[in-house]
């Protein structure tokens, strides 16, 4: 998880790749995003949440920050773009796993 999520965060940032045109709302919703620099923001934390994983430094941080990102990814297919929803969804169970391995580390968070 730690290394696709530094890896895409990096071509965020530094255009890599090339995002493709998409028509409709969502087109317009990831065009606003990349021309306000939300889409850097993210890129910036994923890498940043990346590379806490690998260190196993601030886990709970890492994993909270991430799967907030994909959580909102989730959300953007769900409501925008239904067909892309598979490889969130895997993301988002993956991240909520993690979550549950280690969830003495979030005792804090996760306590009622």
């Amino acid at each position: 998880m730690a290394f696709s999520c530094s890896f895409l965060a990096l071509t965020k940032l530094t255009g890599f790749m090339e995002f493709p045109q998409i028509p409709g709302d969502e087109g317009e919703l990831m065009r606003i995003y990349f021309t306000s620099g939300f889409l850097k923001i993210t890129g910036v934390l994923e890498i940043l949440g990346g590379v806490a994983l690998l260190l196993n430094k601030y886990v709970p941080l890492a994993q909270t920050v991430l799967v907030a990102i994909i959580f909102n990814a989730v959300l953007f297919h769900a409501f925008h773009a239904t067909s892309g929803i598979g490889g969130a969804l895997v993301a988002l169970v993956l991240g909520l796993v993690l979550v549950v391995a280690n969830k003495d580390r979030f005792s804090g968070i996760l306590s009622v």
